[in-house]
């Protein structure tokens, strides 16, 4: 069994700091052991925070941030998946001396032991990740609704049966490296997306699904517990059952997936503020950027109240000054 050391995440200015609070989770919980290294694929050039990335507090693991060339770069965000994520489809060439890597992406927030899933056995697999229940739920419930979208996408996009088929989420993917560079996969990959810009919904997890069809493990759905398909999304109430039943009971590696991000404003969900009182101990700056958060929503019915008083006014001096 060949034991994972290496995590990699691939960031650009808008979530750097958040790649931050997902290798603090990571060592937060992380068992005695060998040391880690972090490898941070930033597709800008240095600056102000990603010097602060570097100054993070490693103890005897090792943290690379790597500027690296972006291919992806002019290419429009799709469904918020942006051009830095897509350099997870060239992790082969970028680490080509290491034969294994666990990548994860900077919405992640580690509540558990990783050690277990380093170690994990891929079986003569090229990776190892765990089933989107969001896909396969938005399927059960098309079937119940009869409006087909993620239908269309399976079938027309994929060329898949939606009856028969196994779909990964790449928020966290084990990798085995050594095989995908011997295969080509990383140009291949990165051609068929660059190729069809807008045929794939989520372009490069739907490449990664299609190029590796069968050859990927399932892993413990606790690695990879999408918080917002659980508590909010009205699929959750089609999920695989027992998935999710384990999912809510013990997460490993809460995934805050989609367009909702906790930094972006306070929701009402427990691993929100899981993630907020983690990012707050690993840096003050996540302090104040909640206090902005909480006085902002604190003013809001304030700042509503003052437009509908507003909007009435100016209706009213619009109506007098049309009377003269």
């Amino acid at each position: 069994m060949t034991t994972c050391l290496s995590i990699a995440l691939c960031v650009d200015g808008g979530n750097i700091g958040q790649a931050a609070v997902t290798i603090a989770s990571v060592l937060a919980h992380l068992s005695p052991g060998p040391p880690l290294a972090f490898h941070v694929f930033h597709d800008e050039p240095p600056s102000r925070r990603s010097r602060r990335l570097e100054r993070l507090r490693m103890g005897p693991h090792r943290l690379f941030v790597h500027h690296v060339e972006n291919r992806f770069r002019d290419m429009a965000p799709l469904d918020h998946v942006t051009p830095a994520a897509l350099l997870r489809l060239q992790l082969g060439e970028l680490l080509p001396d290491l034969d294994r890597v666990l990548y994860l992406d900077a919405d992640i927030l580690a509540v558990a032991d990783i050690r277990p899933l380093l170690s994990a056995d891929l079986g003569g697999a090229v990776a190892g990740a765990v089933q989107d229940l969001g896909l396969h739920a938005a399927l059960a419930e098309e079937e119940v609704t009869g409006r087909p979208d993620h239908l269309l996408h399976v079938r027309d996009a994929l060329g898949w049966d939606p009856d028969n088929f196994t779909y990964v989420n790449s928020g966290m993917l084990l990798l085995d490296l050594a095989k995908l560079r011997r295969e080509g996969f990383g140009a291949r990959a990165g051609q068929l997306v660059l190729d069809h810009p807008y045929r794939f919904r989520w372009r490069d997890q739907d490449a990664i699904n299609l190029l590796l069809q069968g050859r990927v493990a399932l892993l413990d759905p606790r690695w990879n517990t999408m918080v917002w398909l659980l508590e909010r999304e009205t699929r959750r109430l089609y999920v695989d059952a027992e998935a999710a039943a384990l999912q809510r009971r013990d997460p490993w590696l809460l995934h805050f997936s989609g367009a909702s991000k906790p930094w972006d404003s306070l929701v009402d969900i427990p691993d929100y503020r899981r993630w907020w009182r983690a990012a707050i101990r690993t840096s003050p700056l996540w302090g104040l950027r909640w206090l902005r958060l909480l006085l902002a929503t604190a003013l809001m019915p304030v700042w509503r109240s003052a437009g509908r008083k507003h909007r009435r006014l100016r209706a009213k001096l619009l109506s007098w000054s049309s009377a003269q």
